[in-house]
């Protein structure tokens, strides 16, 4: 579920990915919000990102200059 969040999709979205109902993937989002304190999906995204549970993603051609912050 929180791969599919960093990259976009809405939960209905995502539940179709995992192939769960609308329903179970609120819970997932609502629950992992819940247990890191975070705000919104993008502060859970990045401490996802941060704290290593996603691996950075590569830099899309022609972002110029947008890398990593950490490089």
């Amino acid at each position: 579920m929180l791969s599919c969040l960093a990259r976009g999709l809405s939960d209905k979205q995502a539940a179709r990915v995992l192939g769960i109902s609308d329903q179970t993937a609120r819970t997932h989002r609502r629950n992992m919000l819940s247990k890191t304190a975070s705000a919104n999906i993008c502060a859970l995204v990045y401490l996802a990102f941060v704290q290593g549970w996603l691996p950075w993603p590569e830099p899309a051609q022609g972002m110029h200059g947008c890398t990593h912050p950490l490089h």
